[in-house]
């Protein structure tokens, strides 16, 4: 990380003050000389160290010790205890340590936990609240890689520094989390996290004892990113570059690309902390935005995976993608006017169709701009490449001062002629639902470690690899996140529906009828468990919000899918099955799945002998399963012309990246979509059952549950439950964006290499007549920023305050606070962070 250059200029931390919240650390650990204070806001009524954590987490920052010494050793440390030895902690000791941190002008808080709850408001508000008062967060991503969508909260949130791991040969740990966020599922699409990496794997700390010790983790390479930010800030005399905008600049544009070539941005973010890199532009900086990603770049693989890897082509959905905003004019700006589409050539412009969304407000510090990228209709034979420019201006009144940047957002796609209708998939997004907002449980019950099922079900999170399969085999997979109004069904092979937790709109079920039975349209359905006795048995009570969670739904929303497969005589019971099945001559296996009561005559069954692992949940009693013949499978198909197939499995966790059963249900995946094209083969249906006569039910179906009545408030389908019958929301109208004009920028060309600053798509720009030289350009020519290219950056050059409170208010603010909090006996209740927050 190149530390060493700044420890030989002088710098050691000093200056800085920096809040550490974890387990906290003894009074007389001879590694620390810095500590200026150790609060405890836990219920153990000591600051001391239990567990040993904390002192870790310290000793990387600011340790003393020749043989695990800590980046910053002079800097000022400030002991938060917010958990307990049991790693127990509640939103309200955060909240309150939080308010004190601001009290004191800490200037960075490394938060070494995190949990997949990014709906604790305030958790989050207050997270909010310390940027904005010019406090750095830097937190670790979290320990639940390689699966993608395993972000952890707050290192997910765009004005904290989410920081992931990597090994000592600087390749990417297979514990760190990976990206993306999925806040913004199922309509939209998630930002890049991590924001930068570091080690985190095999590092040398302090240890409990006084001695020194080895721990792996992301809870590693947070400090060691907040320890190198102290560093690096004592080298910085302009205390209002102190602040997380410019700080998060500095990191993201220093970064170097790791040297693991396979990692995508959604692994490694902007790349490896170096240090000196970052360090020279926070000392030549002058207030600018960067945009992150820095370029969309078709060619760009692995890094810009899975853009690069899913060429546009028109008739297509839009392909979204989310840019990150940074901006460092101020904690709060905003973007003067919409961003302007910039093409190099007329021939782009023809092409290439492109609406914007972005934030209303850039604050604290950060915000987006989400991009919807299509092909015009009139070129469905085009092939080649498009490029151009996004060009966005951001203005803020910082303390009175005028600021305005332009940074410019370069894009090169990929474009291919539409594909035939037989390799084009619909997966549909919409009908996944996660935790949070509710109570959405795990897939697999056996997985007793994590209850939640909190990855997205998304195919670029944990149907990754699933993902990857179908492009490698020459298959579209389009991502439908609204309802299937918004989607021309004649235009797939197959309708995949994966995992669904959502319900479906009566209108969508009708249209599903008419597509599969009359213009052949085929329809796969993995599902999954539900059984309401089982719901009830997997709630539990939350000491912090003082409320029993039960599931909103099962492992998937039987009920639903019973409603939707009535059409054609279908149905799926509430038994619990696992064991391993034989579908035809494929295997495939089955972790917490269900069975298949009801068939009409003609229908192709596959039975498997498995276990019923209904009762055995439910009492928890392991003896009480029983060995069944149940069909798991089941192939319906309508022998009218121009009519598609109707299929289901039993479960969907062997589709999941993280399932160790994989690779067992690809051959049946591969043969049924083959089969959406070429018909289905008598070889594999006459290794079936197909039964004459209507199948006897022996398994009952499950009704919806009345256990939990928050299903209505998360749902977008369902307003209403009343003894089983269903009232439904209004249909909501499809997403319409406005087109962005094209504004031809002639004689430019994508450069070849993105870092090339000297190409001219960068350098003949029309700068805004604000700037009053072309000294200013002159002065940003060792400073174009990795994260877009910086076209424009005005402001005043008068001296500008500090970001934090003055004293006086703060303490007031303090004061009163203390009062209420005794007058009222206030407890801030929120959802259970004593569940969803951990020690990373």
């Amino acid at each position: 990380m190149k530390a060493q250059e700044l420890w030989d200029m002088g710098l050691k931390g000093q200056g800085v003050r920096v809040g550490v919240f974890d387990t906290g650390l003894g009074e007389t650990h001879p590694h620390f000389k810095t500590i200026i204070e150790r609060t405890d806001w836990t219920n153990e009524k000591t600051p001391n160290d239990g567990l040993g954590h904390g002192t870790f987490v310290a000793g990387l920052i600011s340790g003393t010790s020749e043989e695990c010494p800590g980046f910053a050793p002079a800097a000022s440390i400030h002991i938060y205890k917010v958990f307990t030895k049991k790693q127990v902690s509640y939103t309200s000791w955060f909240l309150d340590a939080f308010n004190h941190a601001i009290m004191r002008g800490i200037n960075i808080i490394n938060l070494s936990i995190g949990g997949p709850d990014f709906t604790d408001r305030p958790f989050m508000d207050k997270v909010w609240e310390l940027s904005a008062n010019g406090i750095i967060l830097i937190s670790a991503i979290g320990n639940d890689g390689p699966s993608f969508g395993t972000l952890n909260n707050p290192a997910d949130q765009m004005d904290v520094i989410g920081v992931g791991g990597v090994n000592s040969e600087g390749r990417m740990a297979r514990f760190s989390s990976r990206g993306m966020t999925i806040w913004e599922l199922p309509d939209g699409y998630g930002r890049a996290k991590p924001d930068v990496v570091s080690y985190g794997a095999s590092v040398l700390g302090s240890a409990l004892d006084g001695g020194c010790r080895v721990l792996s983790g992301t809870s590693v390479a947070s400090p060691v990113v907040s320890g190198a930010v102290a560093l690096m800030l004592s080298g910085i005399e302009d205390r209002t570059l102190w602040n997380a905008g410019v700080v998060k600049q500095a990191l993201i544009e220093g970064a170097l690309r790791i040297s693991d070539s396979a990692a995508s941005i959604f692994e490694q973010g902007a790349g490896s902390v170096d240090l000196l890199r970052s360090f020279k532009f926070m000392r030549k900086y002058k207030p600018q935005v960067t945009l992150f990603p820095s370029h969309l770049d078709s060619l760009d693989c692995p890094y810009l995976w899975p853009f690069c890897a899913d060429p546009l082509y028109a008739g297509a959905l839009p392909k979204i993608v989310n840019v990150t905003i940074i901006s460092g004019l101020s904690v709060s700006s905003r973007i003067e006017e919409p961003p302007v589409w910039e093409p190099f050539s007329t021939e782009s412009a023809n092409v290439l169709r492109i609406s914007f969304s972005y934030s209303p407000q850039i604050w604290p510090w950060t915000g987006f701009m989400a991009l919807f990228l299509s092909v015009n209709s009139e070129h469905s034979s085009y092939t080649g490449n498009v490029s151009g420019r996004i060009r966005l201006t951001v203005v803020s009144d910082h303390f009175g001062e005028k600021r305005r940047a332009t940074i410019a957002f370069p894009m090169r796609l990929r474009i291919i002629p539409t594909p035939a209708r037989s390799q084009r998939i619909l997966w549909d997004q919409f009908r996944n639902l996660r935790y949070p907002p509710g109570y959405i449980p795990r897939d697999d019950l056996r997985e007793k470690q994590n209850p939640l099922d909190w990855n997205g079900d998304h195919p670029h999170t944990n149907f990754r690899l699933f993902f990857q399969h179908l492009r490698a085999d020459g298959f579209f997979l389009e991502i439908l996140g609204e309802p299937l109004t918004c989607a021309d069904l004649s235009q797939y092979s197959v309708y995949l529906v994966v995992d669904p937790e959502e319900e479906f709109f009566p209108h969508e079920i009708d249209l599903l009828e008419n597509a599969v039975n009359k213009n052949g349209l085929n329809m796969i359905i993995f599902a999954d468990w539900y059984n309401t006795k089982v719901m009830e048995k997997i709630k539990f009570f939350d000491e912090n919000s003082k409320e029993w969670w039960t599931p909103e739904t099962g492992g998937s929303n039987i009920p639903a899918l019973n409603d939707l497969l009535s059409r054609w005589g279908l149905e799926l019971a509430d038994t619990i099955i696992e064991g391993n099945a034989t579908i035809g001559d494929l295997h495939s296996s089955i972790k917490s799945g269900t069975v298949i009561s009801r068939a009409p005559a003609g229908t192709h069954l596959s039975y498997a002998t498995v276990n019923d692992i209904t009762d055995e949940i439910i009492s928890g009693d392991s003896t009480l399963h029983k060995s069944i013949n149940a069909p798991v499978f089941a192939l319906l198909r309508n022998n009218a012309t121009g009519s598609g197939f109707v299929s289901i499995f039993s479960d969907s966790s062997c589709l999941e990246s993280k399932s160790a059963s994989f690779e067992s249900c690809i051959p049946l995946v591969d043969i049924l979509i083959d089969a959406a094209a070429y018909g289905v083969p008598h070889s594999f249906c006459d290794l079936l059952i197909t039964i004459p006569s209507p199948l006897i039910p022996l398994f009952p179906p499950p009704l919806r549950s009345d256990l939990s009545k928050h299903f209505t408030v998360i749902s977008s389908v369902v307003e209403n439950f009343d003894h089983n019958k269903v009232t439904y929301r209004t249909l909501p109208s499809c997403r319409t964006l406005p087109l962005a004009d094209p504004f031809v920028v002639e004689n430019i060309s994508y450069p070849g290499d993105i870092s090339d600053r000297n190409h001219e798509a960068f350098a003949r720009v029309v700068f805004s007549p604000r700037v009053s030289s072309i000294n200013n350009q002159l002065k940003m020519e060792n400073m174009m920023p990795k994260g877009g290219i910086l076209l424009d950056s005005s402001f005043n050059s008068t001296p500008q305050p500090g970001l934090i409170y003055p004293f006086i208010s703060v303490l007031a603010f303090f004061i009163l606070f203390i009062l209420l909090a005794k007058l009222c006996r206030w407890r801030i209740l929120s959802k259970a962070r004593i569940l969803a927050t951990r020690i990373l």
